[in-house]
């Protein structure tokens, strides 16, 4: 056992007192004297112990000292670490999310390493055991299996999360490649991003980590052709989803779930921008402009997702008369217990356009700072306002890249009808 003391970070974090070590039952590759002065570079595989099962992934470790870069890899997604630091003295590495106010620690000991992560959500935030063993490249089985069900395809989703009381409704899509299977699993309220994994006989093996989010789902194939099996994520914890192929599934139209009450068809807030000065549509840098006014979070994957694509386009077309607002619903109704969050979200994306801080993210709250609307069941959500203050559209959720052509064809669509709405007249 190991243990790294005073270790705080300024995400506002909980101190870390005690990282338990563990040990991967697979060997690692000879190494003669590794160097304690770095981190072995290459690929390594993690396993992060969530409701007594393990969870595998891979990442990627790159140069030394001030140099030192990290990437989790899920399929064909690498995420870049936004802070990385290694301290040869005590071998303690630290890969954080200040986005997300989550990370990870870590003691490096030649070609393995062990800690804990440190996720945060609304009530708590989660500490999981971690260990990892350097080039080891496989997710869930050393050797690939020789028998295995196809199982790529467009399947019917139906995800049962008992602590929440809430069924969910779904659409997966699945690409295999002998026993290897990526895909992802899409809803009407976001897409759970990319997951990998294999096929072993009737057995389906995925995963996921971020850095911030942890997946794993397990389901076999019954002889009728249904997969049934357990998910759980410190998100949602336990839950349980079957599965039924279906090359005709669809979910609702995201522009029909969420919708303006009000007979005049406008939208109306004042919120506190991130230095706490008030922000109102009504503004004056607002009028005659087409807006898109987007309900988010820095706590949400998807947000992220959608980020990463409004803030170049914003750039791209601020001069044409395009305005954006977020508006950030967190886990606290006070900013400054999320600031340095919401800040660190606005940095990592180099987002330009109007910032705003609405609340707390909980159904009651958003509900009420936002009466004219029917309800927000997702974040994100785009409302697009023309040039002369009407709401033309309402998005519900953003398809996230994991989503593949949905996500392409979103784009096209907002990009399309955006133009239409620029070349109005007021």
């Amino acid at each position: 056992m190991v243990a790294i003391t005073g270790i705080c970070r300024s995400t506002r974090l909980a101190c870390c007192a005690l990282i338990t070590a563990g040990a991967l039952t697979a060997c690692s590759p000879p190494v003669d004297s590794p160097d304690p002065n770095v981190v072995p570079n290459g690929v390594w595989r993690g396993e992060i112990e969530q409701f007594g099962r393990a969870l595998p992934f891979t990442f990627t470790v790159d140069g030394s000292g001030n140099s030192l870069q990290v990437s989790y890899r899920n399929g064909d997604e690498q995420v870049a670490v936004e802070r990385v630091s290694y301290d040869p003295t005590t071998q303690a590495l630290e890969l954080w999310f200040p986005s997300y106010s989550s990370g990870l620690i870590a003691t490096v000991d030649g070609t393995r390493m062990s800690g804990e992560t440190f996720l945060n959500r609304r009530n708590q935030i989660h500490r999981l055991p971690f260990t990892a063993q350097h080039g080891l490249e496989y997710r869930f089985f050393e050797q690939a299996a020789d028998d295995y069900v196809d199982l790529s395809g467009r399947w019917e989703v139906l995800i049962d999360m008992p602590k929440f009381e809430l069924k969910q409704n779904g659409v997966a899509s699945f690409q295999q490649r002998g026993p290897y299977i990526t895909g992802t699993v899409n809803t009407e309220v976001g897409d759970y991003r990319f997951l990998t994994g294999e096929v072993r006989g009737r057995d389906l093996y995925l995963s996921s980590f971020d850095g911030n989010g942890t997946q794993l789902w397990l389901a076999s194939l019954g002889q009728d052709g249904i997969l049934r099996g357990s998910f759980d994520t410190v998100t949602y914890q336990r839950a349980e989803w079957k599965a039924k192929p279906n090359p005709d599934a669809e979910l609702n139209d995201p522009m029909s779930l969420t919708w303006i009450k009000q007979p005049q068809n406008r939208l109306a807030f004042t919120f506190p921008d991130l230095d706490g000065n008030p922000v109102s549509l009504a503004d004056e840098q607002f009028r005659g402009k087409v807006v898109l006014v987007v309900v988010a979070g820095s706590w949400c994957p998807t947000c992220h997702d959608e980020a990463s694509f409004m803030a170049p386009y914003y750039k791209n077309n601020k001069d044409r008369g395009l305005e954006v607002v977020y508006l950030m619903f967190e886990y606290s109704d006070r900013f400054e217990e999320v600031e340095d969050q919401v800040r660190a979200f606005r940095s990592r994306y180099d987002i330009e356009h109007e910032m705003l801080f609405a609340g707390d993210a909980s159904r009651t709250t958003r509900n009420d700072i936002l009466p004219m609307l029917n309800g927000i069941i997702a974040f994100p959500t785009t409302i697009f306002v023309d040039r002369k203050g009407e709401v033309r559209r309402i998005h519900t959720a953003f398809p996230g890249p994991a989503t593949g052509e949905p996500h392409e064809e979103y784009k096209r669509e907002l990009r399309a009808f955006v133009d239409a709405l620029l070349a109005e007249t007021a």
